[in-house]
């Protein structure tokens, strides 16, 4: 793990929310907050990525001001590309409708519970308690869908599948196995498996939208602790991680802190690579 100072100017910080920027009561610390600001200052792009879609998304870039700033959101895992003041899908990569009923199908009769996000609303196959998490961690209303039919035949941004983790994570090398060459998929909490279109992830929406903004990925910071942040970290000049990322994250990041997202990591790692 290289921490030693960066020889390049950071131009874009990209940070992953939930378990990254949020402490667990979903809040963002004041600390944060000011490191953010400071960072701002300097001229540096401040870009949420997220498994979030934009109406989960967008009260954190109000609190942060982004979207007065004309920076971008990457939502749901990189299927989407955000303008933050309008809320316009600049990108917008989205699973075919046949796949989708194919999918949901085998992933139903398997047992699972599994969700689309459409507009601001969470449709779940039955109520359950995952998709109520997934509403008290999102703040969207969550739905039973009542016509499957209609529903499947659009094509949809991603399907996500609640469940005890280590039936997620049992399920998970089986869709990689079966769909991986289809699809991307991913865990973005240890209970939800996502498939996502192939090319959705965060690690590439970045480089998409570095190229846009015309930045080398060697000016990036980026900072996550899941899974679905692995190729995020990977790719970008100055990967990071909070203390409490998985250890598979931890192990491609360039620089770890010392401390958690309950402990204003990203201010911690922005002290330690922008800010020295």
């Amino acid at each position: 793990m290289d921490q030693s100072a960066p020889n390049l100017q950071i131009k874009l910080i990209a940070l992953d929310l939930d378990d990254t920027l949020l402490r667990t009561d979903l809040s963002i610390s004041e600390e944060n907050k000011r490191a953010l600001q400071r960072a701002e200052n300097l001229g540096i792009h401040i870009v949420l990525a997220s498994g979030r879609n934009y109406f989960s998304m967008h009260r954190y870039a109000e609190e942060l001001f982004i979207h007065r700033r004309g920076d971008y959101l990457i939502g749901s895992n990189g299927a989407q590309l955000i303008q933050a003041s309008t809320g316009k899908l600049l990108e917008d990569l989205k699973l075919p409708a046949d796949f989708c009923r194919s999918t949901t199908a085998e992933i139903e009769r398997q047992g699972y519970f599994w969700q689309l996000y459409i507009e601001g609303t969470i449709y779940c196959n039955r109520m359950n308690e995952w998709a109520i998490t997934d509403h008290q961690l999102s703040g969207l209303p969550v739905e039973v869908i009542s016509d499957m039919d209609a529903v499947l035949s659009q094509d949809q941004t991603k399907i996500v599948v609640g469940g005890e983790p280590a039936r997620i994570e049992s399920l998970y090398r089986e869709l990689k196995n079966h769909i991986g060459s289809r699809a991307e998929i991913v865990t973005s909490k240890p209970y939800f498996l996502e498939v996502l279109p192939k090319g959705a992830n965060k690690g590439a929406a970045l480089e998409r939208l570095a190229k846009r903004l015309r930045i080398g990925m060697e000016s990036v910071l980026a900072i996550g602790d899941a899974r679905n942040d692995f190729d995020m970290i990977r790719r970008a000049g100055w990967g990071c991680a909070p203390a409490n990322a998985e250890k598979e994250v931890r192990a491609v990041a360039r620089f770890v802190s010392a401390k958690t997202n309950e402990e204003d990591a990203v201010a911690d790692i922005l002290g330690h690579i922008v800010f020295s």
